[in-house]
């Protein structure tokens, strides 16, 4: 068997820690206080995704790995949305702005 074989959650987390990641990556660049909002958005995620790992990976008997798993994945992707909510809004708000001036 590969080594490199995924199956489906790991495939659908890997997906969904580089979706957020990339919009992450846009929100830091295109927000004006860079170090703070880079800062604040990697303290939360380091600390969520790290609470939710080691429940996956180490407490996960008697088939609890389903709601751990399930759990990460709710928090990511809320998360993602907040972020990519926030990157909309000063897109627009910066759009609103240029249009008055």
């Amino acid at each position: 068997m590969n080594s490199l074989s995924f199956n489906s959650d790991q495939f659908i987390l890997l997906l969904s820690f580089l979706g957020y990641w990339v919009v992450l990556a846009v929100f830091i660049f295109s927000s004006e206080k860079k170090v703070k909002v880079g800062l604040l958005n990697l303290l939360v995620h380091l600390a969520y995704s790290s609470f939710f790992l080691h429940g996956l990976v180490f407490r996960s008997q008697g088939g609890s790995a389903l709601a751990w798993f399930l759990y990460l994945l709710f928090f990511l992707w809320i998360h993602t949305a907040i972020n990519f909510t926030q990157i909309v809004y000063g897109w627009m708000k910066s759009r609103k702005k240029t249009k008055t001036v």
